[in-house]
């Protein structure tokens, strides 16, 4: 009893208190009329209804990452027979508008299918994450570069080694690697 509460711990404590005075209930003693019983009384009577109202009102976050509203959107939709028009149109309309401004005035239009419009969607907010990091820097802040005489050294040091690399690797005197 220790797993239910609220009503279903009261309802069972009745079955039980009942059991007592010779009232015997086939549920108790068996997992899958247990099942059934408690789907009787506690179920949801229309699962697709409840999934439908769910995916109806889900919408991104703009302050979250696109996973967080895929994962919910592809749970609720595994569990509907919904077209794929009707699935495009529902996840479009859950998005933010940064990503559905890009997707709306992209040439050609929003995508047909609806992997085509899940991939866009993903690659738009990968971009829009990706361009919050690099305007997160300080405003007046400049990156620290070394000199050009430090660089083109740093660059030749690699040249030089990397042909000496080559070199060893090749059995020609011509300087090209031979495979």
């Amino acid at each position: 009893m220790t797993y239910v509460s609220g009503m279903v711990q009261d309802w069972l404590q009745v079955a039980l208190e009942q059991e007592d005075r010779g009232i015997h209930y086939a549920w108790l003693y068996s997992w899958p009329f247990f099942v059934k019983e408690m789907h009787t009384y506690f179920g949801i009577p229309d699962v697709a209804a409840e999934v439908a109202h769910s995916l109806d009102h889900l919408c991104m976050n703009p302050d979250n990452r696109i996973a967080t509203y895929n994962i919910a959107f592809l749970r609720c939709s595994a569990q509907l027979q919904w077209s794929e028009s009707a699935f495009c149109h529902r996840y479009y309309f859950g998005l933010p508008d940064h990503i559905q401004d890009i997707i709306s005035t992209r040439e050609g239009g929003k995508p047909s299918t609806f992997w085509t419009l899940y991939s866009t969607a993903v690659f738009i907010d990968n971009h829009f994450w990706e361009r919050k990091r690099e305007s997160g820097r300080a405003p007046y802040s400049t990156p620290q570069h070394t000199s050009y005489l430090e660089c083109s050294q740093s660059v030749s040091q690699l040249s030089l080694a990397d042909s000496s690399s080559d070199m060893e690797a090749s059995d020609s005197s011509d300087g090209f690697p031979t495979g």
